[in-house]
């Protein structure tokens, strides 16, 4: 699919996420916020009842107008109402999931979808969701990063988890920790390190990235003693990367990548496993990370946290990570103008 991404003054599309958790809360916050910080313009796919019930439970104010018709809408920069592609849905009971609304929530994802293959949109930020709302129609979509790739068609989507501070990669996703060592390949390396070794240039203009990876292992196998992946996979695998130009180091040991000393001495980490890159980016940019899936003709971005059911509907929820979502689909847009790409896979 040849994916246009000439105009990046469209507007961004924010899919619903997951009635009943925050998703409606931040999205409401992040619009009430849009002129004090200067966001970019966004589409909200997704129910405009909902939006109507939240705003009134969090005591905000919220004008929304109904464009289901995108071939005649026009968003100005200046409006005070929230353009919003109508999704119905049944009634949410807030702070509890309810299989009721999957479809609907997956309807949001793929009317968006559509919606920037139709060069309508620039980007997409998906809203948070319950994995098990992914899983609806039988399919093994894990996250969103997987359901991206299935409509994709690509089979090695790249998940980066960036921050101010700090750009991580979990090699391989939702997968349970006995299956990981099994899935680690060399070619599964040598690919994800080119797709986000290319992303840095292009989406960050990072002129020659510095990649380090981990171990798999504790000590990064300390020589063999710890486990042999690090001898007969990622180390052969970066030795191949290092022959074609790449700026790439490692394997080394997680336990002390992550401290505030070494966080200068590279651009990304790409970690052999979830936990390994999630733990040391939450716990460094606990509210400020986002989620970026890297390697689709689409780009889309998200807030690197779940939807929070306990915090729905109380005032409590925070939308930094949903507004940085937006910032940064809106910043990736256009360093990708600047080059001559065909779409997002660069």
């Amino acid at each position: 699919m040849n994916i246009k991404t000439n105009n990046q003054n469209l507007p961004i599309g924010l899919t619903m996420g997951d009635p009943a958790g925050i998703s409606p809360d931040i999205t409401i916050l992040s619009w009430a916020l849009r002129d004090q910080l200067k966001l970019p313009n966004f589409i909200y796919f997704g129910s405009d009842d909902l939006l109507q019930r939240r705003a009134e439970i969090l005591k905000i104010k919220i004008k929304t107008k109904k464009v289901n018709d995108l071939n005649n809408y026009n968003v100005s920069k200046n409006s005070d109402a929230l353009m919003v592609y109508d999704i119905p849905i049944f009634e949410e009971k807030i702070g509890q999931y309810d299989k009721k609304n999957n479809q609907f929530i997956i309807d949001s994802i793929v009317c968006a979808r559509q919606k920037i293959s139709e060069n309508k949109i620039s980007a997409i930020v998906t809203n948070p969701v319950n994995k098990k709302s992914l899983s609806y129609l039988g399919c093994q979509y894990h996250g969103q990063t997987e359901l991206f790739s299935f409509l994709d068609n690509n089979k090695t989507p790249v998940m980066l988890l960036a921050s101010d501070k700090l750009k991580v990669v979990p090699l391989t996703r939702h997968l349970p920790l006995a299956k990981v060592s099994n899935t680690i390949t060399k070619e599964l390396i040598i690919t994800t390190s080119k797709i986000l070794g290319n992303s840095l240039k292009n989406y960050f203009q990072i002129s020659n990235p510095k990649i380090f990876l981990t171990g798999l292992n504790p000590h990064a196998g300390d020589g063999g003693l710890c486990g042999m992946e690090e001898i007969k996979i990622i180390e052969p695998a970066i030795l191949e990367l290092q022959k074609t130009g790449m700026n790439i180091s490692g394997p080394f040991s997680a336990d002390s990548l992550f401290n505030e000393n070494n966080l200068s001495t590279y651009d990304a980490v790409i970690c052999m496993y979830h936990d390994q890159a999630l733990i040391p980016i939450k716990t460094i940019s606990p509210f400020s990370a986002v989620n970026i899936t890297l390697g689709l003709t689409t780009l889309r971005t998200s807030p690197d946290h779940g939807p929070a059911y306990l915090l729905a509907g109380t005032g409590k929820a925070h939308p930094e990570s949903l507004i940085r979502a937006i910032n940064m689909a809106n910043s990736m847009v256009r360093n990708h103008s600047k080059g001559n790409f065909k779409d997002f896979r660069i």
